[in-house]
């Protein structure tokens, strides 16, 4: 007859609630700083020219690092386009509707159409196809690989 008997166990059950405790603070640091960096990447580069040209900075000052931690799982990642009506189809593209512009501010609107310039209270705009410009999806793509080594050392640095 074999019988095994284990000492300590509630040392070991510690031990292992205190390293599941360091490896979830590790980790969400990790992903703190790597939510962060993402955000800055997309400011300073996808909205510098890489995927749209900055024009007024609404869309670059909506982008901040995500983090949320729950009993499911530690989430990181970058999100943005709060108040920016355009944020969406640039980055998935789609069809402005036709519409009509005014004159709100001015007497009259000013444009030029083959070398000539034209002037007119009001004009029909026709249906526009925006392609897509993904500032955020492609970031997120480029900046994983990085961002799961970071983890996998915060993790790995928590347990040792």
């Amino acid at each position: 007859m074999l019988v095994l008997k284990f000492t300590g166990t509630q040392t070991i059950i510690e031990r292992l609630g205190a390293v599941s405790t360091k490896v979830h603070a590790k980790a969400r640091a990790a992903l703190d700083v790597w939510a962060a960096e993402l955000a800055g990447y997309i400011r300073a580069e996808k909205l510098s020219g890489q995927a749209l040209n900055r024009r007024s900075g609404l869309l670059s000052g909506s982008v901040h690092p995500l983090a949320d931690d729950s009993p499911r799982g530690i989430v990181g990642g970058a999100g943005g386009g709060a108040g920016v009506p355009y944020a969406r189809i640039h980055e998935f593209g789609g069809t402005i509707p036709a519409h009509e512009v005014v004159a709100r501010k001015a007497k009259a609107l000013a444009f030029t159409v083959d070398g000539m310039e034209l002037f007119a209270k009001r004009v029909q705009i026709p249906d526009v196809e925006m392609p897509e410009r993904s500032y955020m999806r492609s970031a997120f793509v480029e900046k994983s690989p990085q961002g799961l080594a970071d983890l996998r050392a915060a993790v790995k640095e928590a347990i040792l």
